[in-house]
């Protein structure tokens, strides 16, 4: 007769509806199942054929309410001797049984877990748990701090109870490096040294490095914002930032050891992992492994090694316990190299430049660098150069004494910089930086030591002109039109001689004019009166000399409202029209 595995139902202590489980056979057995904690997969033994030894281990996972086609864990996992006894921990460990791996006796207990979707190797419990006879059948708690397993080393099957004092860790991540140093330099490299002025990289943490291309270590994790600055060698002052970057270091999210890669024996190193940075986690312990045998607990212990060679140490920790009792672990390791003696470090050291120097350099970048501002990315959108004499919170009068000095030698103009909510104001214009330094100097001589310059991109003060007079004239359709017409009247004149001085102020860029109506009327009635109210805004510019093929007419309707036409508030708002710049005509 063959075994099987059957399913029953317990209702008031009484177990009934026994049912055969689907892959039960005739021809072989299925035996030791084992559910995984959440019930969606059975583990179990069988000697069916095609396995790849005596008895194998096979899961079926349970899908739609059916379980599916047995799965042979594979060679990794199944020997050709016997496994059984399978056991899933909550963490995702598997225990189970061989008598054809090597151990200590006849079935020792090993476990094993999938990385990648492969079952690592199985893994020996060793002596404290497998001895010279049979042992088989361990089952833990969710954490593998205690459990049970079976064994006949008293000549007869008992339970054994243990409990684990040292965590036992699986899976471990080599230790990921965190670095802190890199290379910055500019691809928009100027020669400057025509002129009083020199290159200069701040870091955000009070340190500066002269020339294009500069090294630098920040102290740590951190957000920091770097600039390459053009530096007036007479005044100290920044004359133009040429780039910015935002820059946010982070520490690899892990345990981390803090060692030397390499010491002596017999000499004492310091291990520490509280450099750990795992910011979901509250740290219970640290429990550390030297690769000797030894195993210790703490955040920061010591320890000496006997002999020299190549040790694997590794760092877990675990966090508190939640509300279900169970218990997070992570876990690293590393290399440390011991050696006998100086000499032998000497030529360790020598043989390690040797294959360094042979290496090309790495370019590692930080966490999160973001570009701020950028004077080549600014120059390809047909950017100016203005010397920006200073800023304010508020609108300033141009006729203010602040900017006497300047009055009669310079024109003062006025920029809104939206982002920064400040009021930039500006003389002279240049289309390259450096063509702005005979302005610059003159300006700091007549006292703004603070002067730098700035870049400007046109179709963005452009956009910001036709923002300030829509906002100023209103942009509902109510102040161009009359009602149910499409023709410009005497009321939109002003505006559109505005927009008429900016088009021609920036002969760069076109311009899309939007006209947009409420859902009074039909769609097709309102798209059309639309249309002709665009074309009409067109057209008059056309007529006061601008060049069509800069302009073009869009009537959208009712099709784009901005907010709910249930009011006439609402319908009055949703009537409007919009000035959009456009990189190009469609």
């Amino acid at each position: 007769n063959q075994l099987g595995l059957y399913r029953a139902e317990l209702a008031e202590g009484i177990w009934s509806d026994i049912t055969p489980f689907k892959y039960n056979s005739t021809e072989y057995s299925l035996t030791t199942p084992a559910l995984s904690h959440d019930g969606s997969r059975i583990y179990f033994a069988s000697n069916m054929p095609g396995g790849f030894g005596g008895a194998d281990l096979y899961y079926c996972d349970l899908e739609d309410g059916q379980w599916q086609p047995p799965v042979n864990l594979g060679h990794n996992v199944n020997s050709t001797g016997n496994e059984s006894y399978p056991f899933e921990s909550e963490s995702g460990i598997l225990y189970f049984s061989s008598d054809g791996w090597v151990g200590f006796g006849k079935k020792d207990i090993f476990y094993t877990s999938q990385v990648d979707g492969e079952w690592i190797l199985p893994i020996n419990m060793d002596a404290r748990v497998n001895s010279k006879a049979d042992d088989f059948a361990l089952i833990t708690d969710k954490n593998g701090e205690e459990g049970y397993f079976s064994s006949n080393r008293k000549q007869s099957d008992d339970i054994y109870r243990f409990v684990t004092d040292i965590h036992s860790f699986f899976n471990c991540d080599s230790l990921q490096e965190n670095y802190y140093c890199f290379l910055f330099y500019d691809e928009g490299f100027m020669e400057v040294d025509s002129l009083p002025l020199s290159y200069e990289w701040s870091f955000g943490d009070g340190q500066t490095v002269k020339g294009i291309e500069a090294e630098h270590c920040f102290p740590g994790p951190g957000n920091y914002t770097v600039e390459l600055n053009i530096i007036d060698n007479n005044t100290g002052n920044t004359f133009f930032t040429q780039s910015s970057y935002d820059v946010d270091i982070t520490d690899a999210v892990q345990p981390f050891i803090t060692s030397p890669d390499l010491e002596l024996m017999d000499r004492q190193i310091e291990f520490s992992g509280l450099k750990t940075n795992l910011p979901d986690l509250e740290i219970a312990q640290y429990f550390w492994d030297f690769g000797d045998g030894t195993k210790v607990k703490g955040a920061e212990v010591g320890h000496s090694y006997e002999k020299e060679g190549s040790y694997t140490v590794q760092l877990g920790v675990t966090g508190k316990k939640d509300s279900t009792g169970f218990m997070p672990k992570v876990c690293v390791y590393k290399q440390i190299e011991i050696l006998e003696d100086n000499q032998a470090m000497a030529i360790y050291l020598a043989r390690q430049k040797g294959d360094l120097e042979e290496l090309p350099p790495d370019e590692v970048e930080p966490s999160a660098m973001n570009p701020l501002y950028s004077m080549v990315e600014a120059m390809e959108k047909e950017a100016v150069f203005r010397v920006e004499v200073l800023t304010s919170e508020s609108k300033l009068d141009i006729d203010t004494s602040l900017f006497d000095p300047l009055r009669g030698a310079y024109d003062i103009s006025e920029v809104y910089l939206r982002e920064d909510s400040l009021y930039s104001y500006t003389v002279g214009e240049a289309s390259s930086v450096l063509e702005t330094y005979p302005i610059y100097n003159d300006v700091v001589s007549r006292g703004y030591e603070s002067a730098s310059v700035k870049s400007y991109v046109l179709a963005e003060l452009a956009e910001e002109e036709l923002l300030e007079l829509t906002s100023s004239f209103g942009e509902f359709s109510d102040a161009y039109f009359e009602f149910d017409d499409y023709r410009v009247g005497e009321a939109s004149y002003p505006i559109l001689d505005r927009v008429m001085a900016i088009m021609m102020k920036y002969p760069g860029i076109n311009l899309e004019i939007a006209a947009h109506t409420d859902n009074m009327g039909s769609f097709e009635y309102n798209m059309n009166l639309s249309q002709k109210r665009a074309q009409s805004m067109v057209d008059y510019l056309v007529e006061h000399g601008l060049d069509a093929s800069r302009l073009v007419g869009k009537g959208y309707g009712e099709s784009r409202p901005i907010t709910s036409n249930t009011t006439e508030e609402g319908r009055s708002i949703n009537r409007r029209v919009e000035f959009i710049i456009m990189n190009e005509m469609e």
